[in-house]
């Protein structure tokens, strides 16, 4: 096996363990008690440990998709926080 080989080999398998641990939320959010501030609450989101990233879709504004670590974080968690900001939050899907 050659240089060049190994090294695909070893970027393969750093992948497969990679998107094994990465897992995507997608969360219903709406307002609560009070105004919704969209930035503040992705800014918050991103902020947790694991998020890689979070946006509201374009088509669905009411929908977060969270792209998360598994082995950091858990949806539940992801739903926990968005609530605790004063929002409605609901697991559609992961």
């Amino acid at each position: 096996m050659g240089i060049q080989q190994i090294s695909e080999s070893n970027h393969s398998a750093r992948t497969e363990a990679v998107n094994a641990r990465s897992c995507m939320a997608i969360i219903w959010v709406q307002n609560g008690s009070r105004e919704l501030d969209r930035d503040a609450l992705i800014d918050s989101v991103k902020a947790m440990s694991g998020v890689s990233d979070a946006k509201f879709t374009r088509v669905k504004p009411a929908i977060l998709m969270v792209d998360y670590c598994s082995q950091e974080t858990k949806a539940v968690r992801l739903v926990e926080s968005i609530s605790n900001l004063g929002a409605y939050a609901r697991i559609v899907g992961c």
